[in-house]
């Protein structure tokens, strides 16, 4: 298991980066900001398409009575998202007042490796119809710059099943680990509070953090996601995902593109 996931991390950095259209302040990792393309503060439609990796979980914890491992590390994820990001910004920012759009987010998700199961990890990259899932959630978003427009606070609030993805990222919140915690047949699909900071570095250059919270979850799943892409020119970004009993630090493959507006 671990040979693997070496090798898969060894195989994505080895791949040359193209630099693509960085999407500036529209996205942070994988939810919106209530901007345009690359910051445009005007009323319209914008598109973005996103895409991540979750290569796996770098270190993570338990305390659950019926596991006999309490750390885990260096365990493979393999779960790609490829999602679009329509926008319609209906308030322009000026002044106090923050932009606000309204948009939705569909996602492909499939994975190159099964959730492993709580008493046999397995590794194996074939796609099939069990491992792939289709996403989508509405949302609304504000959003506002301070400090000469180099810092963003964004905060939003989205319905559908979008948040099902979290649950995908650890064999302690699959179905047969819910169920060990009292969970018969739990709803993954739940609205879900998101916020988040950018920081503009320099031009094209932004980093931040952002917090998916999902509402009335089982095991109150929290998903963050630290933004340190066009930092380490890597795209290559930390997630930490906390619940009941547990957290996980992985690591992921990020990449967004605004398509509509462009750039000037």
């Amino acid at each position: 298991m671990k040979k693997i996931f070496f090798s898969t991390i060894s195989i994505l950095f080895l791949i040359p980066v193209t630099r693509v259209h960085c999407a500036g302040f529209s996205g942070i990792v994988l939810t919106p900001t209530a901007y345009r393309g690359s910051g445009e503060n005007s009323i319209g439609a914008g598109l973005d398409f996103n895409a991540a990796y979750y290569i796996g979980r770098l270190y993570g914890k338990n305390s659950y009575s019926w596991t006999l491992e309490k750390k885990n590390y260096i365990d493979r994820i393999g779960i790609w998202l490829l999602m679009a990001d329509a926008k319609l910004q209906v308030q322009s920012e000026k002044g106090k007042r923050p932009a606000l759009s309204f948009g939705a987010i569909g996602c492909w998700q499939f994975r190159d490796s099964p959730q492993p199961t709580l008493n046999r990890p397995s590794v194996s990259v074939k796609i099939d119809d069990k491992n792939t899932h289709a996403y989508a959630s509405a949302y609304g978003v504000i959003s506002k710059k301070f400090f000469s427009d180099r810092i963003l606070l964004n905060a939003g609030y989205m319905d559908g099943d979008f948040t099902k993805i979290i649950y995908q990222l650890s064999e302690f919140l699959s179905d047969e680990a819910l169920f060990l915690n009292g969970y018969s047949s739990p709803s993954k699909s739940n609205p879900a509070l998101f916020g988040g900071v950018l920081w503009m570095l320099k031009k094209d250059f932004p980093v931040g953090f952002e917090v998916i919270i999902p509402q009335g979850a089982p095991q109150k799943a929290k998903l963050f996601n630290v933004h340190l892409g066009t930092l380490l020119k890597l795209n290559f970004e930390l997630s930490y995902l906390t619940f009941d009993g547990g957290w996980d630090l992985m690591g992921m493959f990020q990449f967004r593109y605004s398509y509509f507006p462009k750039s000037k």
